[in-house]
């Protein structure tokens, strides 16, 4: 985009990250679905987003989780993302602000994914867990320390962060120049605390829900997802978006290959509902 700050996700200022994060998806935000309204919901980690597409179906909300890295990313950053998921899908998408890295180390997200998502499933008998990037991870840690796990007839990560850090997908892809290069991987699992990812994979909940893994052919991150087929009990159907690159979604609005991958997810989520 021109205009925009060029960015080295890994060895930029985390402040001078976030400020560039946030201005390109801001200057994405006029392609989220029009006839979605969206509105600011508290939740128990701050203020989010709803989004309520016309004639919302009723029975189960979504709650998503951003990604980011867990170090840039907040709700208002996937607006376009989430309100076509709601458009979609049909249900309303509710998407929660976390507390990011460096400020706060892991385990402190996989704690709060559990607390907002125990909090967000007071009221409902039915919900749907999703997450893109390192929102992957936090669906799968929310799954896992959730009260009332039973409650969660899904869950949908979309290029999800499992902790992977080489792989065929990093070799083949990790020299890109739109910003998760391998050594900007790193930085962040370094942000978060984790460069032993030991204690973060065991988080990650393994049975339970079944789980959507959405990969993007292009994406350094994209074994992640084999990763976790492997290592959950979780029933696992896979999705792949060919000649997709990370972060592909947000293109929703303007791309419309983006729009078709979004309409076969929704389609996966309205056989669970």
């Amino acid at each position: 985009m021109s205009g925009m700050p060029i960015l080295n996700w890994a060895t930029d200022p985390v402040i001078k990250l976030r400020d560039g994060y946030n201005a390109e998806r801001a200057a994405i935000a006029h392609f989220s679905a029009q006839e979605v309204v969206i509105e600011e919901v508290d939740f128990r980690s701050g203020t989010g987003l709803s989004f309520r597409p016309p004639d919302p179906l009723l029975g189960t909300d979504i709650l998503y989780f951003h990604g980011g890295g867990w170090i840039v990313g907040s709700p208002w950053t996937h607006r376009t993302l989430c309100s076509w998921m709601a458009k979609l899908s049909g249900h309303c998408v509710f998407a929660a602000p976390y507390n990011l890295a460096p400020e706060h180390k892991f385990p402190a997200q996989a704690d709060q994914a559990g607390e907002i998502t125990s909090q967000f499933s007071q009221d409902r008998d039915n919900i749907i867990l999703a997450g893109d990037s390192a929102g992957g991870a936090m669906a799968l840690w929310a799954a896992e320390s959730t009260i009332e796990p039973a409650k969660i007839k899904g869950i949908v990560s979309l290029y999800g962060a499992f902790g992977c850090l080489d792989g065929p997908s990093h070799r083949a892809f990790g020299k890109n120049a739109d910003g998760l290069q391998s050594l900007a991987l790193l930085a962040m699992y370094h942000h978060l605390g984790c460069e032993d990812v030991t204690d973060f994979r065991s988080r990650l909940s393994t049975s339970g829900a079944p789980i959507l893994l959405v990969k993007a052919e292009c994406d350094p991150i994209a074994d992640d997802n084999d990763w976790l087929a492997a290592n959950t009990q979780h029933p696992v159907t896979h999705l792949l978006a060919p000649h997709q690159p990370h972060g592909y979604l947000q293109s929703c609005g303007a791309d419309r290959a983006a729009e078709a991958s979004m309409a076969q997810i929704a389609e996966w989520i309205n056989k669970l509902t």
